[in-house]
């Protein structure tokens, strides 16, 4: 913020604008109209008031100013937020993960063919661990589609690049078992994104091996009516 010796020009340009208009009032005030109007007093009350008038109007630029700039650096933090929660954090929770089944990893992985390959005939009896771990992991990625939602004004990443990775995890069974028994615990537009994300994962080839894939969906996802009502929708609470 801009500031001269400590002062802060926001605060002290109105200060000194009010100060001035002020002294011209009491001066007009105490003085016969007719005298004081041909007099050096009046003229220099003029060119206060003009002044006042010029230093305002600075003062309005300045915040202008300051507001943008102050706007760019949230919309960074959130893109940082936004990162670590619904990219980093994710993936992290899939790699250290413990007693999550091979083949429910894998599903979240369609597009990489050796995961594939070695969990395409795996079936791994579930256990009371193997489970609830799934269903946290699944809960958390659902959550991203939420978070990505309410950040998605502040965020600079791009629509395409988030989609683009929930079309992919969306592309797994386990995930949309998951998504079927416990989605009524998220907010109306989460559902309506998810539901929206697994009708076009189910139309993609497993594996996906072709990134060109992808980005033909993505690109008619983010043309679909059903798409611009729920950004609407958010647009509208914001």
């Amino acid at each position: 913020m801009a500031s001269l010796n400590g002062v802060n020009y926001i605060i002290a340009i109105p200060i000194l604008s009010v100060l001035l208009l002020l002294v011209g009032a009491l001066t007009a005030a105490f003085m016969h109209p007719e005298r004081f109007k041909n007099t050096r007093t009046a003229v220099f009350i003029s060119i206060m008031g003009s002044m006042a008038v010029v230093v305002l109007a600075f003062n309005v630029i300045l915040t202008t100013i300051n507001l943008q700039t102050q706007n760019t650096i949230n919309k960074a933090k959130f893109t940082k937020q936004a990162i670590d929660e619904l990219w980093l954090f994710p993936n992290q929770l899939l790699k250290d993960t413990q007693y999550a089944r091979p083949e429910f990893l894998a599903s979240l992985y369609y597009n990489n063919k050796i995961l594939y390959e070695i969990t395409k005939n795996q079936k791994t009896k579930p256990t009371v661990k193997s489970e609830l771990e799934e269903q946290y992991i699944s809960l958390v990625l659902i959550q991203s589609w939420e978070d990505y939602l309410t950040l998605k004004n502040w965020d600079n990443t791009g629509d395409e690049v988030w989609l683009h990775n929930f079309l992919q995890w969306a592309q797994s069974p386990y995930l949309k078992a998951v998504y079927d028994n416990l989605k009524y615990n998220f907010a109306d537009t989460t559902i309506e994104l998810g539901d929206l994300l697994f009708d076009y994962a189910e139309k993609l080839p497993i594996p996906t091996t072709d990134p060109e894939i992808y980005t033909i969906a993505i690109t008619k996802l983010l043309r679909d009516p059903k798409l611009h009502k729920i950004f609407k929708a958010i647009s509208n609470k914001d």
